[in-house]
């Protein structure tokens, strides 16, 4: 089991220590500890934790804003007003450790959940892949996204080494894709970590991509198949656009499991010999559904420099190549 991840900050300092070194020694196997002298670090990383512990005097108009647990230790002695929102409670300070201990797993236990059962709703899967025309995936998958969101909930998923969607989205994120792999590979999953790693792109929500792409090739088809399950159990997802790059163990699998596959066409020269020797292995392999769900896509000539991605996105979302992949959309 994953151990939950726990922030404190309490200003009573020999209290704080003596605290802190009680739960590093009885129960290191259920905790990690992220230690914050200053309620300003706490606020800024809160999409980390699991759930924070805090002395009572951060309470009230101190209080931290977070949508996480939120667990303030008082003098039992002390007059607290505990009628506050869902979610914080006020604790005895002086009392045996594991009570408290008890308490914090108690509201922790409402967010760590376990993966189980199969998907609640009907969920859409679809890929983009190319061997040639590689460098265009990103604003095809970010175009095919946007035109989706229309009408659908839809996430990006990017598994594409060094696509450039940590350019595009521009912004610093603590966990992405490697968080949510984690969550999948261990079954054990908490809703607020999984929207700390999601951003978005216009009406699209797209996963934090990895800041370590060596791992991509080490991730099992099972692995995705849970996150798949999670997401549309717990974030309501409808349709999942993956940007696939290099190959893995169960790749063809996972490409089995897609609605529709959006295979980027060169123009010529030796890209089609690559998408030949493609199409004939998925042929020897007896992967006649894949062929069934391929799409083929010619792009629209770049005869301009691409100013920016976003740019590019804006012009194929609305022009004759947007109107092609809105006509192309599965019918969900």
């Amino acid at each position: 089991m994953r151990r939950a991840r726990l922030g404190l900050c309490i200003g009573d300092r020999e209290y704080g220590d003596r605290f802190t070194s009680c739960l590093m020694n009885h129960y290191r196997d259920q905790l990690e500890l992220h230690m914050f002298s200053q309620k300003e670090a706490l606020q800024e990383n809160w999409k980390t934790l699991d759930a924070i512990v805090l002395s009572d005097d951060l309470a009230g108009e101190n209080r931290i804003e977070c949508e996480i647990p939120q667990i303030y230790l008082f003098d039992g002695n002390e007059n607290v007003d505990k009628e506050v929102e869902k979610g914080v409670v006020f604790v005895d300070k002086y009392q045996e450790v594991n009570k408290i201990v008890d308490e914090i797993l108690k509201q922790i236990g409402e967010e760590i959940k376990n993966a189980s059962g199969g998907v609640k709703q009907k969920l859409q899967v679809l890929a983009v892949y190319s061997l040639a025309e590689n460098e265009m995936q990103l604003p095809f998958a970010v175009t095919l996204s946007s035109i989706l969101s229309e009408n659908e909930k839809v996430l990006l998923l990017d598994l594409q080494e060094n696509s450039g969607l940590s350019q595009l989205m521009g912004e610093f994120y603590s966990s992405g894709m490697e968080e949510l792999l984690v969550m999948a590979e261990s079954g054990k999953y908490s809703k607020s970590r999984m929207v700390s790693c999601i951003g978005h792109l216009d009406r699209t929500d797209v996963v934090y991509p990895l800041g370590n792409t060596e791992c991509l090739c080490e991730v099992k088809n099972l692995t995705y198949q849970k996150l798949f399950q999670i997401l549309a159990q717990e974030m309501n997802y409808t349709t999942i656009v993956l940007n696939l790059g290099s190959r893995f163990m169960g790749f063809f699998e996972l490409l089995g499991s897609c609605q529709k596959i959006f295979l980027m066409k060169s123009r010529g020269g030796l890209g089609q010999w690559r998408e030949k020797e493609f199409l004939t292995e998925i042929q020897k392999r007896g992967e006649e559904r894949l062929s069934e769900n391929l799409r083929e896509i010619q792009l629209p000539l770049v005869v301009s420099p691409v100013v920016s991605c976003e740019r590019l996105v804006e012009q194929w979302k609305w022009n004759e190549f947007g109107d092609s992949i809105r006509r192309m959309m599965p019918v969900g």
